[in-house]
């Protein structure tokens, strides 16, 4: 996937590679059963997917996210984090948030806005603040 990216120009300071969260089976093989199969996934593979990950990320020069090893350290209760036992959930996605925002606010925070800020938009009239060029020149015009 890097080198596919890559050919299109994209470099490696751009990317972030998020490693997989941690898999609780005994929640995911209740989900597994349901469906009608047996448990399809493990933790400990998980675990090896995500340490591949961190390699990928340092041989191709890109940032990495470990979700599983951080989502893991002291020995926290992960499952809070997964909805069945392999999804995120609204905790996971917030723990996903919590770590990656930082990491696109050093990547990003220098860019200029081009926008207006989307609550300084006027919903009903939005022209204006997203064109305000424009709107100065069919004024002139009128």
């Amino acid at each position: 996937m890097i080198r596919y990216l890559q050919s299109l120009d994209i470099t490696p300071d751009r990317l972030i590679l998020i490693a997989p969260p941690p898999i609780y089976e005994p929640s995911w093989e209740r989900q597994c059963f349901t469906k009608g199969y047996k448990l399809n996934r493990l933790n400990s593979i998980a675990g090896e997917y995500a340490k591949a990950c961190v390699r990928v990320s340092q041989d191709c020069g890109t940032e990495v996210l470990d979700l599983w090893t951080l989502m893991q350290e002291g020995g926290q209760d992960y499952t809070v984090y997964l909805s069945d036992g392999l999804h995120l959930s609204d905790k996971g996605n917030e723990f996903l948030e919590s770590k990656l925002w930082p990491i696109l606010e050093q990547k990003l925070g220098a860019l200029p806005f081009l926008l207006p800020y989307w609550m300084d938009v006027d919903n009903k009239n939005p022209e204006p603040s997203l064109f305000p060029n424009c709107t100065e020149k069919k004024e002139e015009k009128s």
